[in-house]
């Protein structure tokens, strides 16, 4: 595994768990930056072990959270979660690992992409948005968390995180709007991102708003 693999690491995603992680950036805090309004699903993309999964249940009862990752023995630990812990509405699902992501098209568009320390991971974190936007029909909206481009002494080394103006640089090469950035806390930031009016959706318009299909995968 190379370094800037890191994320794919058993320590690191149960990291992603821990106590000291709700320390350093209360979910309180994420739930505070964000205008969720109109929201009925929410993809939790490269949600790892479900760190938000019980925050989104207390916040948003009724949403239904759709939760995306590469790994699938993630997933399979996220069912296992489920199971346990009776954590309702949470459907997790596998997405291909790929630069430009899209999200399936049975998975329901969602009005939000909430995206947690995940776009630092890609090579160019600027397609992935792109790609995420994609996924959304007009108007949708992507939330960002990532980490500050500080010394830390935890989580990923310096040389492996994208600073948020970095962050926002990229999001406008790619003809993304963003709405609202900053901290969050010390070492985390936020970002809301949308469509520009210069943003072309091309053939992806076509996506249908809603999969007639995707109650069978509400289970």
């Amino acid at each position: 595994m190379s370094e800037t693999e890191y994320y794919r690491s058993q320590s690191y995603q149960e990291y992603l768990l821990s106590s000291h992680r709700r320390e350093v950036c209360p979910p309180e805090d994420v739930y505070a930056f964000f205008n969720w309004k109109g929201l009925n699903n929410l993809v939790d993309f490269g949600s790892g072990l479900g760190f938000y999964f019980q925050e989104f249940r207390k916040w948003f009862p009724h949403v239904w959270i759709w939760a995306a990752e590469c790994q699938q023995e993630i997933i399979d630990m996220i069912l296992r979660r489920k199971l346990m812990e009776g954590i309702e509405q949470l459907t997790p699902f596998h997405m291909d690992q790929s630069d430009h992501p899209l999200l399936p098209e049975w998975v329901p568009v969602p009005e939000i992409i909430f995206a947690s320390l995940s776009l630092s991971t890609f090579p160019n974190p600027g397609l992935a948005m792109d790609g995420l936007i994609r996924s959304m029909k007009s108007g949708g909206r992507l939330f960002i968390i990532d980490w500050s481009k500080t010394e830390s002494g935890f989580g990923p080394k310096i040389n492996e995180k994208i600073s948020m103006d970095k962050m926002k640089f990229l999001a406008e090469e790619y003809k993304l709007e963003v709405t609202k950035s900053g901290r969050i806390s010390e070492h985390f930031y936020g970002m809301e991102v949308k469509a520009s009016s210069n943003f072309i959706y091309g053939y992806y318009d076509l996506k249908e708003e809603e999969d007639e299909d995707s109650a069978v995968f509400k289970q």
